[in-house]
């Protein structure tokens, strides 16, 4: 997966720590972990220390521990406030259970893990994302590359941002019109495409194949090729679509948002949470819940009209 270099080396001072961490990195490699949810776990056991001034992480306390995660929610997001709280709820927990370590009871067993307020994300409109779609008709790689990369994120089942820089050439089927997604946990999902995204997919691995960097030995396996000689990044992919905004002249729009208005279509059109769960890679009921916030009271009222019930009666 194209990304940013997986930092692997320690940042801590306690020795025991240290010891610790790289027994913990090796316990996640052995459950199969991906690089980046390694990378998550071991920067939020490096936080801890550095706010506990080095302190021994094996010693700490229900309170200290709680400090720290009180420290987070005030500097940083709820969201990121609940990924350090797992980070470390996981942490401790394989310290309890790992022979040799005197820790019998993790410390966090009462804490409570911090909850993201309910709030829906933004639903582009579809005027906005033709605009969008608009500023790629430069009949360049570029172009190509942006609106293949665009209408996939528009498509139910759409990736995240990371599962769409991974995408390499050799998983689109044009003959199903599916692309293979190696999503959250390491699992693999078909996202079919329809007759528009899978031309624009075609017209921009043909302008690929034309690129002096895929024709280099070293050339990059991912699909979408950026500059500088590498593959696009996630952090790519965002600036590219804030780029677009900026050409278009409408307000900024992140790549999640297009995911979520590929499900608002998607739950628009009838389809079940089920079914939805498959294709976006959702591993609970909540998800869908979640994706079909923004724009549901708009649905439902547009499933009364066509329903019609009280005009029957």
């Amino acid at each position: 997966m194209s990304s940013s270099p997986i930092r692997l080396e320690p940042r801590l001072g306690n020795q025991n720590n240290l010891l610790l961490w790289r027994d913990f990195h090796r316990e996640l490699r052995l459950l199969d972990r991906s690089p980046r949810t390694i990378q998550g776990y071991l920067e939020a056991v490096e936080q801890l220390e550095a706010f506990c001034d080095g302190a021994d992480l094996e010693e700490l306390t229900k309170i200290e521990i709680g400090d720290y995660l009180l420290h987070v929610q005030d500097t940083h997001s709820l969201t990121t406030a609940g990924n350090r709280f797992r980070s470390l709820r996981r942490f401790y927990n394989w310290m309890a259970e790992e022979e040799g370590i005197d820790l019998e009871v993790s410390p966090m067993q009462t804490l409570k893990e911090p909850k993201p307020k309910s709030q829906p994300i933004p639903i582009p409109s579809i005027e906005d994302v033709r605009k969008l779609l608009a500023t790629c008709n430069t009949k360049d790689h570029d172009g190509y590359r942006d609106e293949a990369i665009i209408r996939l994120f528009c498509e139910p089942g759409a990736p995240r941002v990371a599962e769409m820089a991974g995408i390499e050439p050799d998983r689109i089927d044009f003959t199903q019109d599916v692309v293979a997604i190696l999503g959250k946990g390491r699992k693999w999902r078909a996202v079919p495409f329809g007759a528009r995204t899978g031309k624009a997919l075609t017209r921009y691995m043909r302008a690929r194949d034309k690129h002096p960097l895929a024709k280099q030995k070293n050339a990059p396996k991912e699909m979408w090729l950026g500059a500088r000689g590498k593959a696009l990044t996630p952090s790519g992919i965002y600036q590219m679509i804030e780029r677009r905004c900026d050409f278009a002249g409408i307000d900024r729009i992140h790549p999640h948002q297009l995911r979520h208005f590929a499900a608002d279509a998607w739950f628009a059109a009838g389809g079940s949470d089920q079914d939805g769960m498959r294709l976006f890679g959702w591993s609970s009921l909540e998800m869908p819940r979640r994706y079909g916030a923004a724009n549901a009271e708009q649905r439902a009222i547009q499933t009364h009209q066509r329903m019609a019930i009280g005009d029957q009666l």
